[in-house]
């Protein structure tokens, strides 16, 4: 009986090694990461914020400057034409406005790393700009194959009034647990605006579901393979030279 046990778990291990050798041949079969006729390359960012991230893929730039100026403007025109927001000149927010989206937007940081899309937006200034009213870290990472649709909207029409044109680009990405929220309004997982190459990150995304690194990605595909697959077969390999050891002891005595 313990000799059919141990045939069966080294029956098990050859299976798992066998496994483990399909795998790259698996990955190299991969398609490579195409956009409409060419290879779509991930981007190369600016944003240092992630340099020392160990999982890091592919980081994306957002076009503060732009995010900046579109906020800024479609704020302060909503001031302009909404009386209820009158109110706030007698807090002085109109003086702090531009500071305000200028430290909001800038805090946020964008990644694709191998556990999946990382978003974070860094500690900031609020209101004031006083210590009392700082603004917490705040980071949230959706694992690829939790995604369910990833989409780009261009922009299109205007954003007030009929004189503000929409120039930044919406990102969305959908999981499982998104849908219509309260009020009847469409909640999403992520959503971003202003992102510097907004269809890049979407094939990036897609790619990375697919488990196929994009062009100029930092973590070789290798790094991707299933995580502790070599630790269940060192454990099972050890367990069965344990088995063997103790049989060895038991014969020795008879």
């Amino acid at each position: 009986q313990v000799l059919r046990h141990l045939s069966s778990r080294l029956s098990v291990a050859q299976r798992a090694r066998g496994s483990r050798f399909v795998m790259p041949a698996m990955q190299a079969e991969s398609v490579p990461l195409t956009g409409v006729e060419a290879d779509y390359v991930a981007p190369a960012a600016r944003d240092t914020y992630f340099e020392n991230e160990p999982n890091l893929i592919a980081p994306f730039d957002f076009d503060y400057d732009k995010i900046i100026d579109f906020t800024t403007t479609l704020r302060f025109a909503q001031i302009m034409f909404l009386p209820p927001c009158w109110c706030s000149v007698f807090c002085c927010s109109p003086c702090f406005l531009k500071k305000n989206v200028e430290w909001d937007t800038r805090s946020q940081h964008l990644a694709l790393t191998i556990d999946g899309i990382r978003y974070v937006k860094e500690k900031r200034k609020m209101c004031w700009g006083l210590h009392c009213c700082d603004q917490g870290r705040e980071s949230k990472t959706v694992p690829y194959d939790k995604i369910t649709d990833c989409d780009v909207q261009e922009p299109a029409g205007t954003a007030c009034c009929c004189c503000i044109p929409n120039v930044l680009s919406k990102v969305h990405v959908d999981t499982a647990s998104s849908g219509v929220g309260e009020g009847g309004k469409l909640r999403h997982e992520l959503e971003f605006y202003g992102l510097m190459d907004a269809h890049a990150f979407k094939h990036s995304v897609w790619a990375m579901k697919r488990r196929v690194a994009p062009s100029g990605a930092q973590v070789p595909m290798g790094g991707l393979a299933p995580p502790n697959q070599q630790d269940m077969q060192t454990t099972l390999l050890t367990e069965i030279r344990d088995e063997l050891r103790l049989l060895n002891q038991k014969m020795e005595k008879k």
